[in-house]
């Protein structure tokens, strides 16, 4: 009776995979061309991956235009806007009363000017404004901050938060909220003066005071609002078709000159282990210093096909190669694809050879010394066998 310790097996595949560098895929019959092709491409070391599988670019521009937001808030209170002097940072924690003074520009620059004065030095007060007005950019909405504070010590807290104007339904300035443990204390349309409200929350005024003064629209746009209308303006299809188009003309191919003659060469596998290799369940694999050629392990299985897909030729001749091992898997590589038609080629080419294709890579290359192509790699005895094959001059293809 035989019997097989299959965690044993695992092992020993696993010292195959990493000592060759090839991956032992399972069957693809199941699949989508394109599903396996981009499985494989994900796996390619040292092939830079499309942007497309990555996460589109576009949702990343998105991250970083809200990023934006919290900068240029932050940029308010850096030295370019306290001219010089140092910042003063809000200490008002969650649990004590934090006035908002919602503002915007449509109040008039002498209004906006006599708000920072007031609320200069005022720790439990933030002014928030929405974001820049329709068709300017964060860095000119701060250099109109700046123009405004330019003579106001220390500068207030200001920031840029469309949330604050989300979460408040406000929409209309001056707006204030005393906001105290994430609730409404105090809520008052109309009014900006702060000794006005320091007087109200003497007396213990709070709840909805209701609108107590002249109230403008809002000048600045909802920078969350606009972030959602440019991504539904998105044609995501079209995007991703042109991410797929880029990986092609940005791809490195593997590529290597055409055989001139028939040649065959072997390759010893057999390498000295540099340091100990255990298993996962601490047992041993194999000791530092010990030689080891994994084809007396197990065998190869596999049966490498290595081509030019550019060259109509080597891919006809490809197409009548046969393996010693008729037991062996036959792997597909090609050393390029046509860039204009990349992912079409490749689908036609899998059509045809009714199996998976893969682009050759660095690693590959040269663990099977690979120089010329068309190539055929099998296993023969404890060595690979290498056979390199001319072209038939009738195809007319030239070295």
């Amino acid at each position: 009776m035989r019997c097989f310790d299959q965690a044993l097996v695992r092992q020993i595949r696993s010292v195959f995979c990493l000592i060759l560098g090839v991956p032992f895929f399972p069957a693809f019959a199941d699949e989508a061309w394109l599903t396996r092709s981009q499985a494989i491409l994900q796996a390619l070391e040292g092939q830079p991956r499309p942007d497309w599988l990555n996460g589109q670019s576009e949702q990343l521009d998105v991250k970083r235009q809200a990023q934006q937001v919290v900068v240029a808030s932050q940029a308010i209170r850096r030295n370019a806007l306290s001219m010089g002097s140092e910042s003063h940072q809000s200490t008002t924690s969650s649990n004590k009363p934090l006035t908002l003074l919602f503002v915007s520009f449509s109040l008039g620059e002498s209004a906006l000017k006599a708000i920072f004065e007031e609320s200069a030095g005022r720790d439990d007060v933030l002014l928030v404004f929405r974001g820049p007005k329709p068709g300017q950019k964060l860095p000119a909405l701060m250099a109109d901050l700046k123009r405004l504070l330019k003579s106001i010590e220390p500068v207030p807290n200001i920031v840029i938060d469309p949330t604050r104007f989300q979460r408040w339904s406000v929409t209309s300035v001056p707006d204030i909220i005393v906001e105290q443990d994430n609730k409404a204390r105090l809520h008052v349309r109309g009014v900006s003066s702060l000794s006005w409200l320091d007087e109200q929350l003497k007396a213990g005024k709070q709840g909805e005071l209701g609108t107590l003064g002249d109230v403008g629209e809002i000048a600045e746009i909802d920078l969350l609002d606009e972030i959602k209308r440019r991504m539904a303006a998105i044609d995501w299809k079209q995007k991703q078709q042109q991410a797929i188009a880029r990986f092609w003309q940005q791809q490195k191919f593997e590529v290597l000159p055409v055989a001139l003659d028939d040649r065959e060469r072997t390759v010893d596998l057999t390498i000295t282990a540099p340091r100990d290799l255990a298993a996962p369940n601490g047992q041993w694999i194999v000791r530092a210093g010990q030689t080891v050629n994994p084809l007396d392990k197990m065998p190869f299985g596999l049966c490498l096909m290595v081509f030019d897909a550019t060259v109509p030729a080597q891919v006809e001749l490809i197409q009548h190669q046969s393996c010693q091992d008729k037991q062996a898997r036959v792997m597909y590589l090609v050393t390029q694809l046509p860039r204009q038609s990349g992912w079409d080629s490749l689908k036609n080419l899998e059509t045809l050879l009714k199996s998976p294709v893969y682009l050759l890579t660095p690693d590959v290359r040269s663990r099977f010394l690979l120089q010329h192509v068309p190539a055929v790699v099998e296993q023969s005895g404890n060595r690979l066998l290498v056979h390199e094959r001319k072209l038939p001059a009738a195809t007319g293809e030239r070295p």
